[in-house]
């Protein structure tokens, strides 16, 4: 089944309104790989994983050969995984978690990263990573419970994105395929028509690339992540485009902090509110409430799990918020996954309320003419 025809499917099956748009792609530029410890017939051995389908680049082919050198053996042996970040355009920094815990290990790793730098330019920075507890991670979403040390080898922490002027950290979070990303702020620019006094806040904003390209749309944008990845990566990007109307927030979303935030003067205005939680995962009922309660003008919400993002449809419709229309985004063509991107608006014209009094008539239809008396 092709995805068109899933979406199509979802939304009759859980009778989703609001129109759907054509998905929303663009050519693939670029990819991470990672090199990981995994069981293959009984044996732990390091692995490549990446885009479904595509073939390893041969730049990588050739520092995998690297590895195998016996100079090199005590390192190999303590590799739990290293990750390449790409930066859509050829170019990687490298992530590498491994357990140095003798001398003879170190001076490898030290030997690698001179080779590195000596044979592959487009190795843009290499850095290890301690963790705990100490097993693999995906940067797309890793996990809230486990302690990150960062030690630099060479090169920024943050790798710049090829002809944006944009940059992520090396552990923050980003699609792993680059080129439909690069382009979602333009889409949402040119999806939502924001007017010049409209105010922006994205929760969950990981890069916030796509918040950033909105930055001259807006009068204001808003930034919210628990994460120390996302604080460095605003910061930077803030730096290099010298954005002025953007502020950051290391917090946690929850209840608290929404009525917080729009309690006073200062934030009062007309807010679209960009939420794309990690992993698909469903917003609390109460959150929602609470987002709800603030009466933004618009909503967008970006989701993975198709039955979460049912679910959160009837949630905003409890809320009084309609459907109005729905973006599939594909990240790359052999990746199965879509994102949904809904957005939400008030019921301003009662078209909820409309349709709860039609379903009361339709029930008192049916007890008005249902028979006085059951047939024995």
């Amino acid at each position: 089944m092709d995805k068109k025809q899933r979406i199509d499917d979802w939304a009759t099956q859980n009778k989703i309104p609001g129109k759907i748009q054509a998905i929303f792609t663009a050519e693939p530029e670029g990819g991470d790989w990672r090199y990981i410890l995994r069981e293959v017939k009984g044996k732990r051995t390091l692995v490549w994983e990446g885009i479904p389908d595509e073939p390893l680049p041969e730049n990588l082919q050739k520092i995998e050969t690297q590895l195998e050198k016996e100079h090199l053996r005590f390192f190999k042996k303590q590799i739990m995984q290293i990750i390449f970040r790409s930066d859509a355009s050829g170019n990687y920094g490298m992530l590498i978690q491994a357990q140095l815990n003798t001398p003879e290990q170190s001076r490898a790793y030290k030997t690698f990263l001179e080779y590195l730098q000596r044979m592959h330019p487009e190795i843009l920075c290499a850095h290890s990573v301690q963790t705990k507890p100490f097993f693999p991670f995906d940067t797309s979403n890793p996990p809230f419970a486990m302690q990150y040390t960062l030690h630099k080898g060479f090169g920024s922490e943050c790798i710049k994105l090829a002809s944006t002027g944009l940059y992520f950290h090396i552990l923050d979070w980003l699609p792993k395929t680059k080129g439909t990303y690069l382009r979602l702020g333009e889409k949402l620019r040119d999806w939502l028509h924001p007017a010049k006094d409209d105010r922006l806040l994205s929760c969950y904003c990981g890069a916030a690339v796509e918040s950033m390209m909105l930055c001259k749309s807006f009068k204001d944008i808003h930034c919210l992540d628990i994460r120390e990845w996302a604080k460095l990566s605003f910061a930077q990007n803030v730096q290099s485009l010298q954005i002025k109307n953007a502020r950051f927030y290391h917090e946690k979303l929850d209840e608290t902090w929404v009525k917080k935030f729009f309690a006073g003067e200062i934030n009062k205005g007309k807010w679209t509110i960009l939420l794309n939680p990690p992993k698909g995962e469903l917003l609390t009922q109460s959150l929602t409430q609470a987002i709800a309660s603030t009466k933004p003008e618009r909503v967008v919400h970006i989701i993975g799990d198709l039955e979460n993002a049912a679910k959160e449809a009837n949630r905003w419709r409890s809320c009084g918020y309609v459907l109005r229309k729905i973006m599939p985004i594909e990240w790359h063509p052999n990746i199965k996954r879509l994102d949904l991107a809904m957005l939400f608006v008030p019921d301003r014209a009662g078209l909820l309320g409309r349709k709860i009094g039609i379903k009361n008539e339709k029930k008192n239809e049916k007890k008005k003419f249902a028979p006085k008396f059951k047939q024995k």
